[in-house]
């Protein structure tokens, strides 16, 4: 059984990565159904869990039920479990996922979640303390990758293959760091805007040690890093596998903006590639310039418009907003979904899918 991890992960906010995320994650268990489909929820905010737990205030009284339960089901009653001496691991106590079927029919029957928590930023630092723990010089190692040695665990025996995506946090907290030491792939969510920019230089230097100047270089050498704990562990990253631009719009006034930012982008993340290509997943063919980089590594997704906000208020992922033009919210209000838009977006995520 072969298993897969993906962490969705920038270091600039913002970027519609958990609405990307959710439905990546529920179109990709829908197209196959042998495959056992996981989404690690590590952002404290807990939106992709209320979103596949029926979205609105349905999940979120959903996810809060799995909160108050004595012993959590979810991230938190995992790392609460870690934390009370656990980190070295072969075995768990109890499955920490839940089957999102059960609580949003709408949804695949193999997709798994471990849900999101509130309380995860508190255990923050707790969690930094013990991964430095003077009385196990394994500490740190076995928090690093403890979240690749829960899914092996989680692992349902009657399917073919495991495919984990992990919605992490943009603050370079302990806790994504777990996560990024975990997962096989980097997914990388960007917006239209200079941020991004700063978004990929930031994963550059936070992930690879990769500076912008020799001096910068030579000053980080000084410290004990997140990177440096990775090569004196012996420990593999992530590659970069899929730049996606996300709620792009193709309004007229902006796109030559638009082109201006995705050019500047591509042409950093493509001479980092020129620069480091072993930072990046193989491609499927020859790369020799910006533009074959960009089919290799880069997709496009639309904006998703009033789609994408009954998409998340309803738990109903875009492929399953075909049936009908006209959706009531919770409060009552009838919201119509312009089709053209919809059919837009829903093929930029159908192609998005095919990457994977």
């Amino acid at each position: 059984m072969a298993t897969t991890i993906y962490a969705m992960y920038n270091n600039k906010g913002g970027v519609g990565k958990t609405t990307l995320g959710f439905n990546l994650a529920a179109e990709y268990a829908a197209r196959h159904p042998n495959t056992q489909v996981l989404v690690i929820d590590l952002c404290p905010q807990a939106n992709i869990s209320q979103y596949l737990l029926g979205g609105g205030d349905r999940g979120y009284e959903r996810n809060q039920n799995l909160q108050s339960r004595r012993t959590r089901r979810n991230v938190v009653g995992f790392l609460d479990w870690l934390l009370e001496g656990n980190s070295g691991f072969t075995r768990i106590p109890q499955s920490f996922q839940t089957r999102v079927h059960d609580h949003n029919d709408i949804i695949s029957e193999n997709l798994f979640l471990i849900a999101g928590d509130s309380f995860l930023e508190s255990l923050a630092l707790s969690l930094n303390y013990a991964v430095i723990n003077p009385a196990n010089r394994q500490a740190w190692q076995q928090y690093m990758t403890a979240f690749r040695r829960l899914c092996a665990l989680e692992k349902q025996a009657n399917y073919d293959d495991l495919v984990v995506f992990i919605d992490c946090n943009p603050s370079f907290s302990i806790y994504t760091q777990m996560a990024l030491v975990s997962a096989d792939k980097l997914i990388i969510p960007m917006m239209a805007d200079y941020s991004s920019l700063e978004g990929l230089k930031g994963i550059m230097t936070l992930l690879y040690a990769h500076y912008p100047t020799a001096a910068a270089q030579t000053y980080a050498e000084k410290f004990v890093t997140f990177h440096s704990k990775v090569a004196e562990n012996g420990l593999p990253l992530p590659t970069m596998d899929r730049f996606i631009f996300n709620n792009y719009t193709t309004n007229n006034g902006v796109a030559t903006a638009y082109d201006a930012i995705k050019s500047a982008l591509c042409d950093f993340a493509y001479e980092q590639y020129v620069n480091y290509p072993d930072l990046f997943s193989v491609p499927p063919m020859p790369v020799n310039n910006v533009r074959e980089w960009k089919e290799c590594f880069l997709s496009e997704v639309k904006d998703f418009h009033t789609s994408g906000k009954v998409s998340a208020t309803l738990g109903i992922p875009l492929l399953n907003l075909t049936a009908q033009t006209y959706y009531n919210m919770p409060n009552g209000e009838e919201v119509q979904v312009v089709r053209a838009r919809y059919e837009e977006a829903r093929e930029h995520i159908d192609e998005l899918v095919n990457w994977f």
